[in-house]
């Protein structure tokens, strides 16, 4: 038995409890996707109005992402992980309470923010729980996590859809509280200083071509995941006039094959190398993103359960890659620099451009036009340099 085969099964536990917090982060997100019809009927908001809450929590998230070194190289990693689980529950707390709409954005902004804290700590904590080559492999348990996510919240929503919009993030963010608790009791992971961000290492990082080129990828990365999700229930009502609660069962239905997908991607990592993996699942992602915009009938369905599967395979073997373009000490410095820009382009950005052409009963042409950028975007992975692995 190798030695990174007992490493990644000494680490299954610790990885599964990092990836129960990572759901409850993640969620408070994407949860606003599903709930989006309901939040425009109750509020009486345009797609573009209801759109732009994407946006609100991209700018919180990416600006507590730059900050996250300094705090993780204050508290450390798991004392990182632990604030973000803890104050992302108060934040949506504090949503399902707000009054009027200029406070619902001030909370989608510390939602963003605190949500924006954890990928930074978790990434150097999970790798670190399985150093030695299963580095791909713990990657993909940890993704388990979003795609749970995706998979989950739409069929709540669907099962809850008598239940008023701020009593579901009102329960989301008990939950989360909860998953802190338990990371707090359990968990071992990140038990180590963050590197703080300071000239020197920013400038070794941008210097990277091969950061550039990740700065890219993931922006296409989380466009056609996290992008696409967050208005594909508001597309399917919208202009294939679907019942709100169809679709979210349908969404929900056709993440399932993501939680195979992500594993499956890890172990090609693992084999085959990073960049042939990356090129393959941004050319296969982009083709389904557009299909989404043009299909009708069976071959939407098909496009609806295909593009979620493709565009998840890109993350665990990104988060892998990334470990590899700069000293391993400045992991959480990359992930910091690298995931604000792609996660404000890619999910509040395109969000709110797909909502804009949405208004005008545009929506599938920005699909389509998305899915090509996507797919166009996979000659880019040859470009990446990667550093050997470290010990």
């Amino acid at each position: 038995m190798s030695t990174s085969r007992v490493s990644f099964r000494a680490a299954a536990p610790q990885l599964a409890l990092l990836a129960l917090v990572f759901f409850f982060v993640f969620t408070a997100r994407i949860t606003f996707s599903p709930l989006l019809p309901a939040i425009e009927a109750d509020l009486g908001l345009s797609h573009a109005r209801s759109t732009s809450f994407f946006l609100f929590l991209s700018i919180g998230y990416a600006a507590a992402g730059l900050l996250s070194g300094l705090v993780s190289a204050r508290i450390g990693h798991r004392g990182t992980i632990l604030l973000s689980a803890l104050s992302t529950g108060a934040a949506l707390l504090a949503i399902s309470r707000a009054p009027s709409l200029g406070l619902i954005h001030a909370g989608l902004v510390l939602v963003g923010a605190t949500s924006g804290l954890y990928l930074p700590s978790a990434l150097p904590a999970a790798t670190s729980l399985a150093a030695g080559g299963g580095e791909g492999r713990a990657l993909a348990v940890h993704e388990l996590a979003p795609n749970l996510a995706f998979i989950l919240i739409p069929l709540a929503a669907a099962l809850l859809s008598r239940l008023p919009w701020r009593s579901f993030l009102l329960g989301l963010g008990l939950a989360s509280f909860i998953a802190g608790a338990a990371f707090l009791a359990f968990g071992r992971g990140g038990r180590f200083r963050g590197e703080a961000p300071s000239l020197a290492n920013v400038g070794l990082i941008l210097s990277r071509r091969s950061y550039w080129v990740f700065t890219a990828l993931f922006t296409l990365g989380v466009g056609a995941g996290a992008g696409v999700f967050a208005v594909l229930p508001t597309y399917l009502v919208a202009e294939r006039g679907l019942e709100p609660a169809t679709v979210n069962s349908l969404v929900g239905l056709s993440r399932i094959s993501c939680l195979a997908a992500v594993l499956a991607a890890g172990w090609l990592a693992d084999r085959f190398g990073a960049r042939a993996v990356l090129a393959a699942t941004l050319l296969t992602a982009g083709v389904a993103t557009s299909a989404l915009g043009f299909a009708r009938g069976g071959l939407l369905t098909a496009a609806v359960f295909g593009q979620p599967a493709l565009s998840a395979c890109f993350f665990p073997v990104g988060f892998a890659a990334v470990a590899r373009i700069t000293p391993r000490r400045i992991y959480n410095v990359t992930v910091s620099l690298l995931l604000p820009v792609s996660y404000a382009l890619g999910a509040g950005v395109v969000p709110s451009l797909l909502g804009l052409l949405g208004d005008r009963g545009a929506f599938a042409l920005g699909l389509i036009l998305l899915g090509a950028l996507v797919a166009a975007g996979g000659a880019l992975a040859p470009l990446v340099r990667l550093e050997p692995l470290e010990p």
